[in-house]
């Protein structure tokens, strides 16, 4: 089996991104770096000489989804059969393509002997939220067991099959972000695919600029995204809903929805901007405007 790390950039902190690619370089069969039209992409030419990775520069940002589609349409044509998709700042721990590989050869049949490795879609490691140390489960509790099968899924050392990518017809290049990756987490589950989860693999991520204010008797995650990502979020929350709403929990989405309106209001500064964002949002998910 051939493992392809895939790495999408947009004006990356290099020190994170470097730390990055040496932590998967060494797991990998290769690695390919989509940057998504960086202002400064001289730091990609060293990274070719120094880490023997292959680049390809977008002249722009067409968004995480088409930049994931790259990556894996060359991974589809260069014989690889797993991708590990990683943002620029997601470091890798080590063991987490060998505890996959071995998954693949021998683990899961263990607990399920109907799941083989050409019926599981993705595999992916438990997220621990860099800033709060919080699993993020995703709607799935641990069950203390290694390999667990889950629903929902970011693209952040997700391990993909290229294979069942090709058959689903890739990401969804309209959502441009926000939710590509539960949407194709959701597809794949619909189209007869699994999702494994390694739940004694641990990634520590980092979400954008997020800070924790205090909410009444607890802890509450501000995201400070600018407008425009507000914008795409309300949007991509109405589309997700109105493609699959017998397949989801539509209430649970209304009220994330409502919490993103409601912490710009309490906590974040360009309030005006950024509910005018997102009221711009719904009204075009509504209207299937992508």
């Amino acid at each position: 089996m051939k493992f392809l790390a895939i790495i999408v950039t947009y004006n990356p902190d290099v020190e994170r991104l470097t730390d990055n690619i040496k932590a998967i370089a060494c797991q990998t069969d290769g690695v390919l770096i989509v940057d998504n039209g960086s202002k400064n992409t001289e730091f990609l030419d060293r990274f070719s000489f120094v880490y023997n990775t292959v680049v390809i520069k977008n002249n722009s940002n067409k968004g995480i989804a088409y930049a994931l589609n790259t990556g894996m349409k060359y991974a589809y044509e260069n014989g690889f059969e797993w991708a590990i998709t990683l943002d620029e700042d997601s470091v890798c721990p080590d063991g987490i393509i060998s505890n996959a590989r071995e998954l693949l050869e021998k683990g899961y049949m263990e607990y399920d002997s109907s799941c083989k490795g050409n019926n599981i879609a993705m595999i992916v490691p438990l997220i621990k939220e860099t800033a709060s140390g919080e699993l993020c489960e995703l709607g799935t509790k641990v069950n203390g067991t290694a390999y667990q099968e889950v629903n929902k899924c970011i693209t952040s050392a997700a391990i993909t099959n290229v294979v069942v990518w090709k058959k689903l017809h890739g990401f969804d290049n309209k959502l441009f972000i926000d939710y590509v990756d539960y949407d194709y987490a959701l597809r794949c589950i619909l189209g007869g695919y699994r999702i494994i989860r390694m739940n004694e693999v641990i990634l520590d991520h980092r979400i954008g600029k997020s800070e924790y204010k205090k909410f009444l008797w607890t802890k509450i995650r501000v995201a400070n995204h600018s407008p425009q990502r507000k914008y795409y979020i309300a949007r991509n929350i109405v589309i997700y809903i109105r493609r699959y709403a017998k397949n989801i929990n539509v209430f649970a989405e209304f009220l994330r929805l409502l919490k993103v309106l409601i912490l710009i209001v309490l906590y974040e500064d360009d309030k005006r901007d950024k509910l005018g964002a997102c009221f711009k949002g719904i009204r075009d998910g509504i209207n299937c405007r992508l």
